[in-house]
């Protein structure tokens, strides 16, 4: 495979340390059980790692050949033994009840067929095993995102086909803009807490806990992505602080623990 791009390099070396991304860290970790862990749409690999870093065993899968191309970069840099494959989640290739808990993250909204990709999930855990989601709330920032965000992201996109420019965050490639011009940017489900909490006890999984994620900083990170500035950390900082005790039908995105019941 090739190797990533300085930039791209650069922002991998920096973007576990923004505040936003910490609290993430933190409270996934902190709910995680067992040590066979599987990291479903894992993305650029981050979280990945992090649990790795934390002595779990750690699979992760991506439908995306580029999020899978930058894991594999991600993981080497930090020399994790992750076992990486490229998959869907509608189709996991994996035999049934093989994981202690699994990892989510801004994942089920990109997803079309999500009880398909619920029941996999399920499939693949073992008895009282734990599902740990993100997912944004769809009546704020999920609604500002669809909405405003990708569309500004498109036009974006589209310039930079047209002038032979890559789009960056910062000065660093970001390969979400590398998307083929007809896939939809954005998100094919808007969650409410009602809504996504429905889904999953129909579906076989008892709720453990729901924290508020975040607040207002994925706004300003989004705008600032679109002005290829850094996230102010000052900012974020206080952002951690106020999303614990925001309602949470304000936050912008949820943390929901839930685990598989017995059948």
């Amino acid at each position: 495979m090739e190797t990533l791009s300085l930039g791209l390099q650069k922002f991998y070396q920096r973007h576990l340390f923004f505040p936003s991304e910490k609290r993430i860290r933190n409270l996934v970790i902190s709910f995680l059980k067992g040590t066979e862990i599987l990291d479903a749409g894992c993305g650029n690999g981050w979280l990945s790692v992090c649990a790795w870093e934390e002595g779990f065993d750690v699979h992760s899968l991506d439908v995306s050949e580029s999020e899978v191309r930058e894991s594999l970069f991600f993981f080497k840099k930090r020399n994790a033994n992750i076992r990486l494959a490229k998959a869907s989640m509608l189709n996991l290739p994996l035999v049934k009840s093989c994981f202690d808990s699994i990892l989510c993250i801004n994942v089920l909204e990109h997803i079309r067929k999500i009880e398909q990709a619920i029941l996999e999930m399920k499939r693949v855990l073992r008895k009282k095993g734990r599902l740990i989601l993100i997912v944004p709330n769809g009546l704020t920032f999920g609604l500002f995102y669809d909405r405003f965000i990708s569309n500004l992201i498109s036009i974006r996109t589209a310039l930079s086909h047209l002038y032979r420019v890559t789009f960056s965050m910062s000065d660093d490639e970001i390969s979400l803009l590398k998307l083929n011009k007809k896939e939809r940017i954005g998100h094919h489900q808007q969650f409410t807490l009602k809504g996504i909490r429905n889904l999953l006890t129909k579906h076989g999984f008892s709720i453990v806990e729901i924290r508020s994620c975040r607040f207002l900083s994925p706004y300003l990170r989004s705008f600032c992505s679109l002005m290829r500035r850094q996230p102010v950390t000052a900012f974020e900082n206080l952002d951690n602080k106020i999303a614990n005790r925001v309602p949470r039908n304000l936050a912008a995105d949820w943390v929901i623990v839930c685990e598989k019941s017995v059948d």
